[in-house]
């Protein structure tokens, strides 16, 4: 039986949760999770920020938590880590570019 260290645990709980969080903040509607956004003076209506935040939170965890299964098979490279916290951080980035320039679709 392969015994996870403690990192490889402290990345599979981190996934557990932050996927947690991003289930919540998708299908429950928990926006208030988000820092920040207040449904009252943002111009983004709640469901599209439910989408989209929920979806990236969702795969931030995700892959957090493959992470932290791939630490508990092998010993990945100590690179791999900065890797996922630069992917972390484009993901948010996007997050924000695309809440900010969001504008409702146009009738016909």
């Amino acid at each position: 039986m392969v015994t996870p260290d403690h990192l490889a645990l402290e990345w599979l709980a981190s996934g557990l949760f932050i996927t947690v969080l991003g289930a919540l903040i998708k299908f429950a509607g928990w926006t208030w999770l988000l820092a920040g956004y207040s449904k009252s003076t943002s111009p983004v209506p709640d469901d599209v920020v439910q989408d989209m935040a929920g979806n990236t939170i969702l795969r931030v965890g995700i892959t957090v938590f493959v992470f932290g299964v791939l630490a508990s098979v092998i010993e990945p490279p100590s690179y791999l880590g900065l890797i996922i916290g630069a992917a972390i951080v484009i993901a948010v980035l996007r997050l924000l570019y695309r809440l900010n320039t969001w504008s409702p679709p146009q009738t016909a």
